[in-house]
């Protein structure tokens, strides 16, 4: 095993030579010393992880943050206290480890994954890059431009979605860097071989990147625009993990534990998909959807049988209201479909005249959510149509 591991890694190393000799890797407990450029670096992190703690944006689950926490653990190994982490509720893909250990992991990247094998393949990857102390090489750099300034203070975008100014001084310390191609494939080798020796499945990396690589050809507004902009393309990435992937030889044990990821993140998973919708990205979204959908379990097909008709519907670009009314009257038959399911689908039928059929479902509706913020204006509906013309 050992030995393809290591020609796991010199896959992932080929093309590097010439670049500067790398820095020693950080041990176990090893802070920097006092007064030297990288003590700086930590100090600018530790000052806004102070912030983050308190941020709105943090998801304060016990469950899920101890689920998150032990798989961080499982890839940082000795290095696991010095650990701490930030579930973000941000709907995009994304995952950042700083200089001084603090790890962001953004909702829409746990919507997006699908096992833990997955999960453990991203944070390898970040670790990675904390434990080569990659984000030193840019700090001098860095110190001399407004992105500098920007990073400490005021509200930055992301994909288009608002990240207050200390999610920023975190989570984006990646975008801030510009993490050189040979330092990206470095964490790419090295995370990938850290998830393996856990046993992790081999090739959760390619099953990321791929799904990813299909969600960036869906937009058509940003066609090629990479999921993290400082990495090498998803191309490049993808052939160079297959290649790794393909000389681990297959085991029937590889980890996947699909089942406690799933089971981990159910509780999240439609908040989540609102999200995602939030962002109004349409073309990506029916990407992540019609991918979710397909892999769902059978107990929550309804739910994302129903988050694919909503994009569709939302979308409203040549057939989607047609695929729409389909989706919806599809998820009212499946095990997990939300109330709203019922009620678009009554409003479906409605339009379409079948006045009969429209009334139950929306009754339907009603009787799962009497509470709902619009249930006053289905009950109008219904009671139009229940009414003798």
């Amino acid at each position: 095993m050992v030995r393809k591991l290591s020609l796991a890694l010199s896959l992932f190393f080929a093309g590097t030579a010439g670049a500067a000799p790398p820095l020693a890797h950080l041990q176990p407990g090893q802070r920097p010393a006092p007064g030297t450029t990288e003590a700086e670096l930590w100090y600018g992190m530790d000052q806004a992880e102070k912030q983050i703690r308190q941020s709105p944006y943090v998801v304060r689950d016990a469950s899920l943050q101890a689920y998150v926490e032990d798989v961080v653990c499982k890839v940082a190994g000795p290095h696991c206290k010095e650990m701490r982490v930030y579930i973000v509720d941000v709907p995009v893909f994304n995952a950042s480890m700083a200089p001084n250990g603090a790890t962001l992991l953004f909702t829409g990247a746990l919507l997006r994954m699908r096992d833990e094998s997955e999960l453990a393949v991203v944070l390898g990857h970040e670790f990675a890059h904390y434990k080569a102390r990659h984000s030193l090489e840019g700090w001098n750099s860095a110190k001399r431009t407004s992105a500098f300034l920007n990073t400490f203070g005021l509200v930055t975008l992301t994909f288009g979605v608002p990240i207050a100014g200390e999610l920023a001084a975190l989570g984006g310390i990646g975008t801030l860097f510009k993490q050189s191609r040979d330092n990206e494939r470095e964490a790419d080798a090295l995370g990938f071989a850290t998830a393996v020796a856990q046993g992790y499945d081999p090739q959760a990396g390619v099953r990321v990147w791929e799904r990813l690589r299909r969600e960036e050809q869906a937009d058509r507004t940003h066609r090629n625009r990479v999921v993290f902009a400082s990495h090498p393309q998803s191309e490049e990435r993808i052939a160079d993990i297959r290649a790794a992937a393909a000389a681990i030889p297959a085991s029937g044990t590889a980890i996947t534990h699909l089942a406690e990821y799933r089971a981990a993140m159910a509780p999240f998973q439609e908040k989540w998909m609102a999200g995602e919708l939030s962002r109004r990205t349409y073309d990506m979204t029916v990407q992540v959807f019609t991918e979710l959908e397909a892999d769902a379990a059978p107990e929550y097909k309804g739910l994302y049988t129903y988050y694919l008709g909503e994009a569709h519907r939302r979308r409203n670009h040549k057939d989607d209201a047609a695929r729409a009314a389909t989706l919806f009257a599809r998820a009212t038959t499946q095990p997990g479909a939300p109330p709203a399911a019922w009620r678009e689908h009554g409003m479906q039928l409605r339009e379409k005249g079948q006045t009969a059929a429209a009334v139950v479902s929306l009754r339907r509706y009603l009787t799962l959510a009497p509470q709902a913020d619009d249930a006053a204006v289905v009950q109008h509906y219904v009671t139009r149509m229940e009414s003798p013309r």
